[in-house]
């Protein structure tokens, strides 16, 4: 006998043990009531993030990434979890950019940077994860040209491309700061 020398005794006086986990009593209409509304919720998100994917492909379609990126930022979200669903688009976007840096320029760059420190600040992993990986890259790419143009000195004469690349440099610059302060909490 596998349970000999293994004795169970209940004491039918004592009550069930509960752990304070357990859900209150719930009737049918309330579940249904419940699921349906959550349902809605979800709805009411997916359509919107489809909506902001919508307009962020009108704008890819043209070859305007930076206009996708622009109305990303722009884009009216008066729902709940309006965070965490601008973040979600935010994601998807920088996914697809991981696996095409080429098309990534300075200009680009420096409009990225806000976003992907937004999605550092996220409390979902995943975002924290593209940002991170989304960072990597592009510092390998352009680290060596954002500390290059702002350690240079000013160049001498009227150089429109030379004072708009270091305008640009110093706003990257700045907020590859705030990202750096950052990291800490995110790693």
């Amino acid at each position: 006998n596998p349970t000999s020398g293994i004795y169970f005794e209940i004491d039918k006086d004592t009550q069930p043990q509960t752990t304070g986990r357990e859900l209150p009593f719930r009737n049918d209409d309330n579940i249904t009531e419940e699921l349906l509304q959550n349902h809605d919720v979800l709805l009411s998100t997916l359509r919107s993030r489809l909506t902001k994917l919508q307009v962020v492909r009108h704008f890819w379609e043209r070859n305007d990434i930076k206009g996708a990126m622009n109305a990303m930022q722009k884009l009216p979200d008066h729902s709940v979890g309006v965070c965490r669903r601008i973040f979600q688009v935010h994601a998807d976007v920088v996914s697809v950019l991981l696996g095409k840096m080429e098309i990534i320029t300075l200009d680009l760059f420096s409009c990225l940077l806000p976003l992907l420190l937004g999605l550092l600040d996220s409390k979902i992993d995943r975002h924290a994860n593209v940002s991170l990986e989304m960072l990597l890259k592009l510092v390998a790419v352009f680290g060596t040209v954002v500390n290059s143009t702002i350690s240079a000195p000013p160049a001498v004469g009227v150089d429109l491309q030379a004072e708009q690349r270091r305008e640009c440099c110093q706003e990257c610059f700045i907020h590859l700061q705030k990202i750096q302060k950052t990291l800490p909490a995110v790693i």
